[in-house]
């Protein structure tokens, strides 16, 4: 399993935003760019009672235009009652005007048909990709042609 605080979340961001045993958020002012790395298994709404408020927090620092990149590489199928969390969290992003989000995918194969259907429903602007790199790479692309 690979770590999740890779160097490119940790190295770019210089504000903690939350972080806890199901997820970390960050943001980078240099980059205006939010990171969410998304932790395995959670059961239900109460394991993550903050997680709306932080991504109200988190959207406090941004500029038009910003970008985010969630790092789900250990996610665990999560319940079909947290579908509707993931969706809100997205409408507040979608709303706050992000530019583009890049999703480096779950190896659980559920999982991953999850964010896609959950991406569907919100319309956010998403590209899924394999690795941090890719995805950093496309955000820097992305945002440097606005």
């Amino acid at each position: 399993m690979e770590n999740t605080t890779d160097t490119t979340a940790t190295d770019n961001a210089d504000i903690l935003i939350a972080k806890n045993d199901c997820y970390e958020l960050f943001y980078s002012t240099g980059k205006n760019r939010i990171y969410l790395i998304i932790l395995g298994f959670w059961k239900n709404r109460e394991s993550v009672p903050g997680f709306l408020n932080d991504w109200d927090r988190a959207l406090l620092h941004v500029q038009p235009s910003f970008t985010v990149l969630v790092d789900m590489r250990t996610m665990i199928t999560h319940p079909q009652n947290m579908k509707s969390l993931h969706a809100e969290a997205q409408l507040k992003v979608k709303a706050a005007g992000v530019l583009q989000v890049a999703n480096v995918m779950p190896s659980d194969k559920i999982a991953s048909l999850q964010v896609g259907t959950i991406a569907e429903i919100t319309q956010l602007p998403t590209s899924n990709f394999n690795t941090l790199q890719e995805a950093e790479l496309w955000l820097d692309a992305s945002a440097a042609s606005v």
